[in-house]
């Protein structure tokens, strides 16, 4: 990334409850942001949304939130909710990366709440 940023984790309040990756610029202004769910006991994740700043995009900012929401959860099926032109753009992108499936339109398992 071309510009400094840092990367907040926002954990989930309760199990397979939402959680996020907020993205902040050095002046501590939020220019991104992750939501997503994640499910160990069915070892499912769900992207809720993903949304970067116009003036950030395509600087791997949604990238790396993807990454740091990920990497704790190694084998697991993913999926996501609608996406629009961008988004199916960047997870056809992701999907090509990481080797991992993102089909839009996902289901969440019985343990996530909405």
């Amino acid at each position: 990334m071309s510009r400094q940023v840092s990367f907040e984790y926002v954990p989930a309040v309760l199990p397979a409850g939402r959680q996020a990756v907020s993205v902040l610029d050095a002046g501590r202004r939020l220019v991104g942001c992750l939501e997503y769910q994640v499910c160990h006991v069915c070892r499912v994740g769900y992207v809720v949304n993903i949304a970067v700043a116009s003036h950030w995009q395509g600087q791997g900012v949604g990238r790396h939130a993807l990454h740091t929401a990920m990497e704790p959860c190694g084998g697991y099926t993913w999926s996501t909710s609608r996406q629009s032109l961008d988004g199916r753009r960047f997870f056809g992108a992701m999907e090509e990366e990481m080797d991992i499936a993102f089909p839009a339109g996902g289901v969440r398992c019985p343990h996530m709440t909405p």
